[in-house]
């Protein structure tokens, strides 16, 4: 961007303030694997995602992997944090050194914005690996989910990354929960580790309304970058169930078949297609031989 004079600056900054996108387009830079550093192109997926945030407290988004959904959470707390006064965000991962990583994020573009909009904000006062705080009264402190670093926390938003696959997802969520109680945010994110666990129950949850989440699902698709070549490409070099956990096309495909299943999901949906009604009567087969069990003897007959 051209040089700005003071009074731009300072109307771009009051824009920052009120439009997040516009910030994330024009001032937050992301580290690409394969461009290096690029300003972030949030694309319409990423764009729906901010608007879910904003408009529900609980949100649960079931995910393809890198899909930039990591990179856009991180953007998000910093912009809240940078932005807005006196917000507390809790960052919790699977460990230590993803919880530095998830936070890195959010460091590497604050590191990369324009000088004039660093001065213009609030000052650093704590930078280290697993948390930043600024003069305005926000911080992010970014923790693996084992420290319990939510209990007793007053927090106005957790992030809590990869909830599925947290080594005490129950213990995180009894933490996290008085935390909304009392006004905060929570978003889950997370990539399938088959069904039957606690972020499967939290989705199933969300989907008939017994808990408070509101779901979103992004599969592979949802990077624009992605076409059927590339899915196919995916489909040689995996196996079935690491598909369907790393790239999943629909929840059912993600949940059932991911986590290195007993049964085949092709076999399972077959049976749900093709299950008959059941009909009324008896069923009778005449056998040839009888056992008869008592309680200390058996007798054939």
């Amino acid at each position: 961007m051209t040089r700005l004079t003071e009074l731009q600056q300072e109307a771009e900054w009051r824009r920052c303030v009120d439009d997040e996108r516009h910030f994330l387009r024009n001032y937050w830079h992301i580290a690409h694997p394969a461009y290096g550093r690029i300003l972030f192109d949030l694309r319409a997926a990423q764009s729906n995602a901010l608007t879910h945030w904003d408009e529900h407290r609980y949100s649960l988004t079931l995910k393809a992997r890198q899909i930039g959904w990591t990179t856009l959470v991180a953007a998000h707390q910093f912009w809240l944090a940078f932005f807005k006064p006196d917000q507390n965000i809790i960052d919790l991962s699977r460990t230590e050194r993803e919880s530095v990583l998830l936070l890195r994020k959010s460091k590497y573009g604050f590191q990369h914005m324009p000088d004039w909009m660093l001065e213009r904000g609030p000052q650093t006062l704590v930078e280290h690996q697993q948390r930043m705080a600024f003069s305005n009264g926000s911080q992010i402190p970014s923790m693996p989910s084992a420290s319990d670093p939510a209990r007793g926390e007053s927090a106005s938003l957790v992030v809590v990354d990869e909830w599925a696959f947290l080594p005490n997802p129950e213990e995180a969520w009894a933490s996290i929960e008085p935390v909304a109680d009392v006004g905060g945010r929570i978003i889950g994110l997370s990539t399938a580790n088959g069904s039957g666990n606690f972020f499967h129950g939290l989705w199933v949850g969300s989907q008939t309304g017994t808990n408070r989440f509101a779901p979103m699902f992004f599969p592979w698709s949802a990077s624009e970058d992605r076409d059927e070549s590339w899915y196919e490409s995916k489909k040689e070099s995996m196996l079935s169930w690491q598909l369907a956990q790393e790239y999943p096309t629909t929840p059912e495909e993600a949940f059932i078949k991911s986590g290195n299943p007993v049964f085949a999901l092709d076999v399972l949906e077959d049976m749900e297609t093709n299950v008959e009604e059941g009909q009324g009567g008896y069923l009778w087969q005449p056998y040839t031989r009888v056992v008869e069990w008592r309680k200390d003897v058996h007798s054939l007959a």
